[in-house]
């Protein structure tokens, strides 16, 4: 089968099962790895190796907002102790074909930043969360 539709940056998405996060998803970076681990023996002429598990590890950037109402979010995903249910999608979210990658994963490290023009800038950092790979689509 040929390729004849490309992906394109401004055709993705990214969800939560947290919908009480205040932000608006601006980009994400996700590294797939599979670390590998050299299992020669003892009378092995060369170097043997496996492949562990499939990982997820990665990057958003997001614009912070706050709540509607103005309370306090105290259940934001900063705060989040358990792993939240992370879909990144790569290509067109307004169809059901999607490429996606969906993991469970911990948020572990959260910058912000303003700058001069206004805007308030948050990054986040997240890896895969549980005994589980993550579920990649990717349909051609």
């Amino acid at each position: 089968m040929a390729i004849n539709t490309y992906i394109i940056g401004n055709d993705g998405n990214v969800t939560l099962t947290d919908s009480t996060a205040v932000m608006t998803i601006k980009s994400y970076a996700a590294t797939l790895a599979r670390p590998s681990f050299d299992v020669t023996a003892f009378g092995d002429a060369g170097k043997r190796r496996r492949l562990g598990m499939l990982d997820l590890t990665g990057s958003l950037n997001a614009v912070a907002g706050i709540a509607s109402a103005g309370s306090t979010n105290t259940s934001s995903f900063f705060t989040l102790t358990a792993a939240a249910a992370l879909t990144l999608t790569i290509f067109d979210a307004t169809t059901t074909t999607d490429a996606k990658i969906a993991a469970s994963c911990v948020f572990n490290s959260f910058a912000f930043n303003v700058d001069k023009n206004g805007e308030t800038g948050l990054t986040a950092n997240f890896e895969n969360a549980d005994g589980a790979a993550p579920v990649v689509t990717w349909l051609v």
